[in-house]
């Protein structure tokens, strides 16, 4: 287990990709629309989006990527042949992204709040970690969720761009949805982002009743999609989902 997670860490360390969209971009997103809305409300708000953010992409596409690759140079092959458990391997790659997310976050929390003259108490610090720990566990399954269903890199970014672009238009991260069609609210409702946003919020505010329940519905979802990365985990490039390998088309002739 230890061996499996030091090189998981190593390995989503050299994500450049990743790295950058869960840690420049945040941070230029916040000093750009930070400095253009100069409003101390609205760069709170705009703080915790970032945040939720970052761990968005960082979990969903970064693990997305990093299993793709590693399938393909057979790296699971060679797993499979070890009695090694399927969710084993799925919680160590989860638990490597995370630690790694939770490094991104507090730099760009010690990069941004000072940047706006952001503080928050002391009581919502330990809150406001546990709230990102699940958030990164449930977001990084789903992306092993993505990457089990997709078939080559243009699928990861398709897959991805579908399930997190709802997400983040349908929660009130960088802006309120009160005027918003009720489809659009209900429809992000549905999935885990809007919970995990409202979660964080709750815990700089240390409104712990609401942070309570954000984090035991994040929580959730999160066993939920352990459940199903594990499910549907493929060794095999070849295979699909369940294991099945496609079909050959027959050659013309």
């Amino acid at each position: 287990m230890r061996t499996v997670f030091r090189m998981m860490l190593v390995a989503s360390l050299k994500d450049r990709i990743s790295l950058f969209y869960a840690l420049l971009f945040p941070i230029l997103l916040m000093a750009g629309l930070g400095y253009y809305f100069n409003s101390p409300d609205y760069h709170e708000r705009l703080f915790i989006g970032v945040l939720a953010l970052s761990t968005l992409f960082w979990a969903v596409q970064g693990v997305a990527f990093q299993v793709y690759e590693q399938r393909n140079r057979g790296v699971y092959k060679l797993l499979r042949l070890t009695p090694f458990p399927t969710v084993s391997f799925v919680f160590a790659l989860t638990l490597a992204r995370a630690l790694l997310g939770l490094c991104i976050n507090g730099i760009i929390s010690l990069v941004c709040a000072p940047l706006f003259g952001l503080s928050f108490p002391l009581l919502g610090v330990l809150p406001l970690l546990a709230m990102l720990t699940v958030g990164l566990l449930c977001f990084t399954c789903l992306g092993f969720l993505v990457v089990n269903f997709a078939r080559n890199e243009g699928q990861i970014n398709m897959l991805s761009n579908l399930l997190q672009i709802p997400m983040v238009f349908g929660s009130e991260a960088f802006y309120s949805l009160s005027a918003a069609p009720q489809w659009l609210v209900a429809a992000g409702r549905c999935t885990p982002f809007p919970y995990f946003v409202e979660g964080l919020r709750a815990a700089a505010a240390t409104d712990f009743a609401a942070w309570g329940v954000s984090l035991l519905i994040v929580s959730v979802f999160a066993l939920a999609m352990l459940a199903l990365a594990s499910l549907t985990f493929q060794w095999d490039p070849d295979r699909t989902p369940f294991g099945f390998r496609p079909r050959k088309s027959a050659a013309r002739g």
